[in-house]
């Protein structure tokens, strides 16, 4: 009886235990790439790099004196660290895509691994634009005192909103700093990943998580070794999505508070993410193959 006991015992700690140590053991599995990908800021020109989704294998540098030729113009920009607003010398992210009229879309990649996600429907509505030059400081000094070195590129838009906003739930998602690089393609293109099977058949929850990953939890974590995502998380899609299968309070808790399960950990608090839209980003999520 007492072995019985025991091997029962045994059995339901299994279950509870495996799912929480799986994805530490993917993580030993992943490539050193995948881990720690990141630009050297020292090695960046101040040059913008850029790479077209039909062509990935051939980057391309726009100077920076090349830009002041696309269509800037003078605009007080909100700098958010440093909640006031100051006048730069600004390049509409439009003039770059219109460019190459076939792309209406563009991931911006920064040296630490980040990106963010402009879609056809965000730079339509609210015209997000590069800051090239910071007033009070020489050409291409994107650094304030009060805030990080926004350099090369900052990346944002005029509208002041906050965490949480009807609007946009992350604005600062949009709003990316180090910026070096940009890839303009499609939706097809750029996330066409995350459109296919198995996602092609989701419900309206889970499509509702597909969005908030896309325009959030996507700048940090990556889809895979290749594909749609920053690398500024060593998490890749899949062991979150671990999580979001096989731990349902700890994903929740988690998203809500990281610190509080992880001390050490990097990842944002999010208290404005209400408990359906963390539900929302977990239903999509178990939609991802193991």
């Amino acid at each position: 009886m007492l072995s019985i006991y025991l091997f029962n015992r045994l059995r339901r700690v299994r279950a509870f235990v495996f799912p929480l140590l799986l994805p530490s053991l993917l993580m030993l599995l992943l490539p050193v790439s995948v881990q720690a990908a990141y630009v050297d800021k020292a090695d960046l020109t101040g040059d913008l790099i850029v790479e077209l989704a039909s062509d990935p294998a051939q980057d391309f540098v726009i100077q920076r004196d090349a830009l002041y030729d696309m269509g800037v113009k003078t605009e007080a920009v909100y700098i958010p660290y440093l909640k006031k607003t100051i006048q730069c010398t600004v390049l509409p992210l439009a003039a770059i895509l219109d460019a190459y009229p076939e792309f209406d879309a563009a991931f911006a990649y920064c040296y630490d691994g980040y990106i963010s996600y402009y879609t056809s429907e965000f730079i339509a509505e609210y015209d997000p634009y590069v800051v090239l030059d910071l007033e009070g400081n020489e050409r291409g000094d994107m650094q304030l005192e009060g805030t990080p070195d926004m350099g090369p590129f900052y990346i944002t838009f005029a509208k002041q909103l906050t965490a949480g906003s009807e609007e946009i739930l992350d604005p600062a998602n949009k709003r990316p700093f180090g910026v070096y690089k940009l890839k303009l393609g499609s939706q097809e293109s750029l996330v066409g990943p995350l459109f296919e099977a198995p996602f092609d058949t989701m419900d309206a929850n889970a499509q509702a998580g597909r969005e908030i990953w896309m325009n959030n939890c996507m700048s940090c974590h990556s889809w895979d070794p290749v594909g749609p995502g920053g690398n500024l998380s060593n998490r890749i899609v899949k062991i979150v999505s671990m999580h979001a299968k096989y731990n349902k309070q700890y994903f929740h808790d988690f998203v809500k508070d990281p610190q509080v399960t992880m001390p050490d950990s990097k990842m944002p608090k999010h208290p404005h993410y209400s408990d359906e839209t963390i539900e929302q980003i977990r239903q999509f999520l178990t939609h991802v193959p193991n």
